[in-house]
């Protein structure tokens, strides 16, 4: 049959765009695949399935307890599922493989902590941990858990807990003190042999866990501290911890965070026999505050580590990195750092730091260490430069439009580095009104979502008559309408969110 031009133009379009789409489907697949096996390390590269595994992603340290690394003034909390749910999705529609979380894998000294006393355990706080693994696997994302090193209000973040009843109270104690180390020993396997109570599954046996890191970054202040002196009896610890974590599990790998690869001239940290990764952490924000006595962090510097690391036959990753204007003063810089990370093989993953979450009720979740001084806050710790929000919001450090630029960029990379091309945003799932009345409503937020409109039904027999076109972000809630029906019952609103493609979601129900 001889179709017309016009027909046969459309008909292959349909087809292009049906091929399109089917092959964006076997990407999404292949990104989630082999979701029961566990990841391997073969050599220097992270392979799942047989295939090499790269991966882009966050940090998204709360998803054990809110409040209890970054300083935090309303004090540790559980996160809510919702809560948790959302930034899973928010990776998912950001490409990301993999999330570094230090809260499910280290809380000590708080009364919702899972270890509130050293020796004692918080089952409540398990449960906690049982739902983030669980929403994780369901979402084929995988998880690095730290071991130790990310409490805000804990005597030497976290360490010193185990040591500050002990004489001496130094630091050190951590790597040397046999009965410190068996304190800490202890609180590894309380995780590890945790049954899931919500699987069944032993944390140890389950796969949705990529590594178990054993501190955040603490080597740096034993090397910082104890500059031209032999850290060899401080480096023997990522042995004596990694013995011991393979002692019990056997199936997943063992990520060393020391930083002492860096900072110890010996080399010893690279001649580890237990560790699989090797990782740092990279702030230029933090090179510009303190002197480590190394090269300012650049571009440069990730292949450099890179080689550092595989050279000595291990995989390398980047578990922390910052993203904002302050680590990286342009967009253009940020955009050379991440294809540094992508164009290298010998680098297998990066997360950066850190993301946050819409709340149950409307908006998002207030800053971390909300420091309301912009010199300080350019300078110090605070969430008002570090605190990724997708989608973009007005902080005293970035501006919401450059925030929402940086995180497409950090979506881009991810899909980069997990191999496949980058797809159209998935589409907001529906937002819910959480309460209406007097002409304000608030919604609960949406995964993904850049803009909102806003819909209005002044009574049963009216039609719905948009009221806010895309007007409305995230930061606009509680939304106040300009002008609002008369009367004070019968009005109903609904709210419609809206991806960086302009796509819509389902519409909120009614309220």
């Amino acid at each position: 049959m001889i179709l017309g031009k016009k027909f046969k133009t459309a008909f292959i379009g349909a087809g292009v765009l049906a091929l399109f789409c089917a092959l964006t489907a076997v990407r999404a697949t292949a990104q989630i695949a082999h979701n029961d096996e566990f990841v391997q390390r073969d050599g220097t590269r992270l392979t799942l399935g047989g295939e090499t595994f790269r991966y882009g992603g966050p940090n998204i340290e709360w998803l054990g307890v809110e409040g209890y690394g970054p300083l935090d003034a309303m004090g540790p909390r559980y996160p809510s599922k919702f809560e948790v749910d959302d930034a899973l999705d928010t990776v998912k529609a950001m490409g990301g493989r993999v999330i570094r979380s230090q809260t499910m894998g280290d809380s000590v000294g708080c009364d919702l902590c899972m270890e509130p006393k050293v020796g004692e355990f918080n089952p409540e706080a398990f449960k906690h941990i049982d739902y983030a693994v669980k929403a994780a696997h369901d979402r084929g994302l995988r998880l690095i858990l730290t071991l130790n090193g990310d409490c805000a209000n804990c005597s030497l973040s976290g360490a010193g807990e185990y040591f500050k009843d002990r004489k001496g109270d130094s630091f050190k104690d951590f790597f040397t003190d046999p009965v410190v180390i068996a304190r800490f020993e202890k609180h590894i396997a309380a995780l590890m042999n945790h049954k899931s109570t919500l699987t069944g599954i032993a944390l140890k046996d389950d796969p949705t866990i990529m590594a178990w890191e054993n501190c955040n970054a603490c080597g740096v202040l034993v090397a910082l501290t104890s500059p031209g002196q032999d850290m060899k009896p401080y480096v023997s610890w990522i042995d004596t911890i990694g013995t011991f974590i393979k002692s019990i599990d056997k199936k997943h790998l063992y990520e060393d965070n020391t930083g002492f690869f860096i900072f110890d001239p010996s080399g010893a940290a690279l001649d580890a026999k237990t560790s699989d990764i090797v990782t740092s952490e990279y702030y230029p924000h933090w090179d510009a505050v303190f002197n480590f006595g190394q090269a300012k962090t650049t571009a440069e510097t990730f292949p450099k580590h890179a080689a550092m690391v595989t050279g000595k036959g291990k995989v390398y990753v980047i578990n922390e990195y910052g993203w904002d204007v302050t680590d990286w003063a342009t967009q253009d810089d940020l955009q050379k750092a991440l294809a540094a990370m992508a164009n290298d093989p010998k680098i297998s993953g990066d997360d950066f730091w850190a993301l946050q979450a819409h709340v149950d009720g409307y908006g998002w979740q207030p800053l971390p260490v909300n420091i309301p001084n912009a010199q300080f806050s350019k300078m110090g710790e605070s969430g008002q430069w570090w605190a990724l929000y997708y989608g973009g919001i007005t902080t005293l450090i970035n501006s919401k439009e450059d925030m929402a630029a940086r995180a497409e960029l950090l979506r881009s990379h991810a899909f980069a580095m997990a191999g496949v091309s980058v797809p159209p945003h998935a589409i907001p799932p529906a937002p819910v009104v959480t309460s209406g009345g007097m002409g304000a409503i608030t919604w609960r937020g949406s995964a993904g979502a850049v803009s909102y409109s806003v819909e209005r039904k002044d009574n049963d027999a009216s039609p719905w008559k948009t009221v806010c076109d895309k007007c409305a972000t995230d930061e606009s809630t509680p939304w106040i309408d300009p002008h609002p029906a008369q009367g004070i019952f019968g009005i109903k609103y609904r709210v419609t969110a809206y991806n960086a493609d302009g796509k819509p979601s389902a519409p909120s129900p009614e309220r």
